[in-house]
């Protein structure tokens, strides 16, 4: 039995990139350099909360799942540790930020059983669509002032999370099933992913001192539309609802368009953001 994600391998690269990849908007760069950094110690986690699952799981079709499953969230792990690694090499202090997202994570599974690893992963990953939607929206005004093969990791990456939306709810169901474990302990993933973030932050501010304090903090000079700002904290207060299935959540139509342009068999590793306009033209 085979699931319906599409396991993608590739070929990121990015020497030299700017720590500050999008200068128009240096909040947003800055936030999400946090996302790549905080992403390899999580999806880590991910991917170990899912091995030790596959042991658990007696239905076929679910197992594929699993296994695709944690296929993409190794191959995000690895892409963004190829975007951390080059900007280590060109600001060593930002090892520490990547050490201690893995430390955290690390710590974390050891604290806990399993059971609650996959409630962690489940809760999160079933907000992750209607987060990322409201991204994926306004991908105009957040990524095309930035340098195309940061964007291009972001967007791909958005896109697949939302490709396997219900995927740590579906083994969690399976294995445990109990709701109320689940939904009661989501403020306290959501603590932990806080203090992953800031440990991350505080490591890099003290890099780069001379960089305004309010990039650090603020998310983005771009004021999100309020109405998606609200359809995004209705679903993600929706998805801890009992009835509650992701697969079922709206998608945004960038996603078919990034799917299709994947299967056009297009360059995805430079396909947004300054720069993907002369990719585009030598491949037309």
């Amino acid at each position: 039995m085979m699931s319906d994600l599409t396991v993608r391998r590739l070929p990121w690269e990015f020497s030299g990139v700017d720590f500050v990849w999008n200068k128009e908007d240096p909040a947003f760069a800055i936030t999400m350099n946090k996302v790549s950094f905080f992403a390899v110690g999580f999806e880590k986690y991910i991917c170990q909360a899912m091995n030790d699952a596959e042991k658990l799981i007696t239905d076929p079709a679910i197992l594929q799942e699993c296994k695709d499953f944690r296929s993409q969230e190794s191959i995000h792990s690895m892409a963004h540790r190829k975007h951390c690694k080059a900007l280590i090499e060109q600001h060593p202090g930002l090892q520490a930020a990547l050490d201690v997202s893995i430390k955290l994570y690390d710590e974390l599974y050891a604290a806990h059983d399993l059971k609650y690893h996959l409630a962690y992963v489940g809760g999160l990953e079933s907000i992750f669509t209607p987060s990322f939607r409201l991204m994926l929206d306004n991908r105009e005004p957040l990524f095309s002032g930035g340098d195309s093969r940061v964007a291009s990791l972001f967007l791909w990456h958005f896109c697949e999370e939302i490709e396997h939306r219900s995927s740590g709810v579906m083994v969690y169901d399976h294995i445990h099933g109990e709701y109320w474990y689940r939904v009661s302990r989501f403020k306290k993933f959501m603590k932990h992913v806080g203090v992953v973030i800031e440990a991350i932050t505080d490591l890099f501010r003290d890099v780069f001192p001379d960089i305004a304090p309010e990039h650090f903090t603020n998310y983005s000079s771009y004021k999100m539309p309020r109405m998606g700002k609200m359809r995004s904290a209705w679903g993600i207060m929706t998805a801890q609802l009992p009835w509650h299935n992701p697969v079922n959540q709206a998608l945004p139509e960038y996603f078919g368009e990034w799917i299709a342009r994947y299967e056009r068999g297009e360059d995805m590793t430079r396909t947004y953001g300054v720069g993907a306009e002369h990719v585009l033209a030598q491949a037309a």
